[in-house]
């Protein structure tokens, strides 16, 4: 007797997403995560933010000059490398994401806001990073530099074990940055998060909740440098996603939310990746036995 076997539909995108290798979900994770964050970044620049006119007076520019043009062609050329990004993820962008994310990071403290400001931009210059290891250095050919970086087909464990280390170190970064601007800088936007639950700038002094709140951030930084557990990663994503979302909720502009997308991204992305590294950092170390190294792609990482 014959049978029909019904073909079968193509697969959905959740059911692709969960028989992905955790090299094509960390890749897809950066890649994305690096392109939302210079498309926020340059969304600052064209709503012409007044935060920005500082660093630009470092190099002689005036206020009218940054505010009627340069402000126009930074935003613009942020949006253009963030969807560059997403489309033609080349080694050149990675290296100018890296380099860029470090640079306007430095401006802050450069001005005179502090180095906390270039901690908590640490999701900045750490999830680009950890693209550009993944990628692999172009070395001294132009071809490669310019050549369309696609996921790598496999992943040393010492390429690893570095991604590991720019994610782990950009996520521990951010969270002792943000802590410090309560527990040490007292920002006076604080208060309006404080505000949003109905707690009033008398208790939040008279209690010493800035400090609390900072330093339980700080805490977790460090936590995260010690021993990132899984269950802390995700709390850390809630709690990420909770105190960063109060910015447009208390009235500031939501590119501050979307530029900050490290904040949210690293923390998925060191989960995914946990065993891996685990594995890898073992092997590393000689305290399992060493498998066959995989063969990387063209192009990819050695």
């Amino acid at each position: 007797m014959s049978r029909t076997v019904a073909s079968q539909g193509p697969k959905s995108l959740r059911e692709t997403i969960a028989e992905a290798s955790f090299t094509t979900k960390l890749y897809w994770l950066l890649r994305i995560g690096v392109s939302i964050e210079f498309i926020g970044h340059g969304w600052a620049g064209l709503s012409r933010s007044r935060a920005w006119l500082p660093y630009y007076d470092l190099f002689g520019i005036s206020s009218d000059a940054a505010l009627n043009y340069l402000m126009y062609v930074t935003g613009a050329i942020d949006i253009t490398v963030g969807l560059l990004i997403l489309f033609w993820p080349a080694r050149v962008l990675l290296l100018h994401t890296t380099v860029w994310g470090v640079f306007t990071a430095l401006l802050r403290p450069t001005v005179g806001e502090g180095w906390w400001e270039f901690l908590e931009r640490g999701g900045n210059y750490g999830m680009p990073l950890a693209l550009l290891i993944m990628a692999g250095w172009g070395g001294w050919s132009l071809r490669r530099w310019l050549e369309r970086v696609d996921e790598p087909a496999a992943i040393s464990d010492r390429t690893l074990i570095a991604i590991h280390w720019a994610m782990r170190g950009g996520l521990a970064l951010l969270l002792i940055g943000h802590g410090g601007f309560g527990a040490f800088e007292h920002k006076r936007y604080w208060y309006d998060f404080f505000a949003f639950f109905g707690i009033g700038p008398a208790t939040v002094d008279s209690a010493n909740l800035m400090v609390l709140v900072g330093g339980f951030e700080i805490l977790l930084g460090l936590a995260i440098l010690f021993k990132p557990w899984r269950p802390l990663l995700m709390f850390v994503l809630v709690w990420k996603l909770g105190t960063e979302l109060l910015r447009p909720l208390v009235g500031q502009e939501w590119f501050q939310f979307v530029e900050r997308d490290g904040d949210y991204v690293l923390p998925v992305a060191l989960y995914i990746s946990a065993a891996a590294y685990a594995l890898a950092r073992d092997r590393n170390s000689g305290r399992t036995e060493p498998l066959s190294p995989p063969t990387p792609a063209s192009g990819a990482p050695a």
